[in-house]
């Protein structure tokens, strides 16, 4: 008695097919593929790193000093207001 599992019948029918070799012509593309996106995403990231100390360096401190002289701008209008001088 022949005992045939849907296993064996599987495993029977995965012999019969061919077996696949690497292409390495193909590996090669990929691998120059791959290098050439991670050196594009290297090169996003030093340009968007430039741009947060261009906005940490320029554009935080230009800002805090608009806020600032507005303030200062402020005080001084109320002070005349009080005295009498507008």
């Amino acid at each position: 008695m022949t005992h045939h599992d849907p296993d064996d019948r599987m495993r029977e029918d995965l012999e019969r097919l061919p077996r696949l070799t690497p292409d390495p012509a193909r590996a090669a593309r990929v691998r120059a593929r791959c290098h050439a996106q991670l050196a594009r995403g290297r090169r996003r990231a030093e340009r968007s790193a430039r741009a947060v100390w261009c906005g940490r360096r320029v554009f935080a401190p230009v800002v805090v000093l608009g806020l600032c002289a507005l303030y200062i701008a402020s005080l001084v209008g109320t002070a005349l207001r009080l005295r009498g001088v507008f």
